[in-house]
């Protein structure tokens, strides 16, 4: 198996902001004064993680604000690290504005904790550990931070090299062959709702067939030759499992992300596309796909895409495919919204993108992987 790993007033607004943003660079508050956010701890503080719930919330925290003495824009990250490291390598599992409260999610709280043991040269151990959450609350740049009080959790994290049940995609771009077939994956792992990213690269013509294993035995599905064709692009279609279906032959991009039931046979496209662009605000990129240079590869092994590029502190990014989807993403490594994506650290990364689960798409910008064959 594999592992997956608006018009021109609001314009004149949008201005005034900037400039009020800028003129609160400088701005410091009296310490003396000031009150910290206090954070609550959940009702539960022990947690076990599990893949199968990766789209559920862990926990809900939940906090009074700070208070600097007067009315401010205030920025506020949610500080995580191992108990007893003072937040040395903190990595951030939010960061709010106006909120007094955050859903952390089992998935995106997961990849965080194998960061943070990684970075401690911690691998493949998935035992409970204590790990520390606090508040850092700042109204511009010139201030030092507010930090809450801190609270411990002790969570057991899951490899995220997890074994998902698949069906393979066998077809002309894989020479027939199932050693170079990619898959689509039952990440609730129901065993009968299946999803991924197909790379066809120029192949589509000779068509496509699904298997329930490396075989033909244990799943054929194709096309029921006795019905009418499916139409070009068809946005699902009904297979049938028999050795004498035929080719899937309706697609002609190169990119797919199929949904499969294989209880109703039908086979959903609910994305295609044929190059994947890095766009944002970073020297040498752009907000458009005119730039080839910005496309981004796909490694058909682990099914997502990557590029590596330098960026410079708080660069904003996005990924946009070349018919027009965006795709935004959160600080905590998601990619289900349409903001920009702020890179806090400048220095060089590869940026892996995954859009293999449509309820759970993701990001990562990674220093070691930068350069890497």
């Amino acid at each position: 198996m594999k592992r997956l790993l608006n018009y021109i007033p609001v314009l004149g607004v949008a201005l005034a902001f900037t400039a009020c943003e800028s003129d609160l660079d400088g701005v410091t508050y009296n310490a003396e004064n000031a009150q910290a956010a206090v954070l609550e701890a959940p009702a539960t503080t022990s947690y076990v993680l599990e893949s199968r719930n990766s789209e559920n919330v862990a926990f809900t925290l939940t906090w009074t604000k700070p208070d600097f003495g007067y009315n401010a824009i205030v920025t506020t990250n949610i500080d995580f690290d191992l108990a007893g490291n003072n937040f040395a390598n903190a990595v951030q599992l939010a960061s709010v504005t106006t909120a007094e409260s955050q859903d952390i999610q089992v998935g995106a709280l997961n990849t965080n904790i194998l960061t943070l043991l990684r970075n401690q040269g911690i691998e493949e151990d998935y035992s409970a550990r204590d790990f520390e959450i606090r508040l850092s609350s700042s109204i511009s740049n010139a201030s030092t931070p507010l930090y809450s009080n801190v609270i411990t959790l002790n969570i057991q994290p899951y490899s995220a090299d997890i074994q998902y049940p698949e069906v393979y995609v066998i077809g002309d771009y894989s020479s027939w062959g199932w050693d170079t077939a990619q898959s689509l994956f039952s990440f609730s792992e129901d065993g009968v709702n299946f999803e991924g990213v197909i790379d066809f690269n120029t192949s589509t013509g000779g068509g496509f067939k699904l298997t329930g294993a490396t075989n033909w035995d244990n799943g054929n599905w194709g096309l029921d030759g006795s019905a009418a064709a499916p139409d070009a692009e068809a946005a699902s279609i009904t297979l049938i499992n028999d050795g004498g279906s035929g080719n899937i032959s309706c697609y002609s991009h190169r990119f797919y992300r199929f949904q499969f039931n294989n209880s109703t046979l039908v086979l959903t496209n609910n994305l295609s596309f044929d190059a994947l662009y890095l766009v944002g605000s970073a020297s040498g990129l752009t907000w458009d796909t005119s730039v080839s240079e910005n496309i981004m590869k796909f490694d058909a092994e682990k099914q997502r895409f990557y590029i590596d590029y330098t960026f410079a502190a708080n660069d904003e990014i996005k990924f946009l495919t070349d018919n027009g989807t965006w795709f935004g993403g959160t600080s905590d490594g998601g990619l289900n919204t349409q903001d920009n994506i702020k890179v806090t650290t400048a220095g060089n990364y590869r940026i892996y993108v995954n859009l293999n689960n449509s309820s759970n798409m993701t990001y990562e910008l990674n220093a070691e992987d930068y350069g890497a064959e």
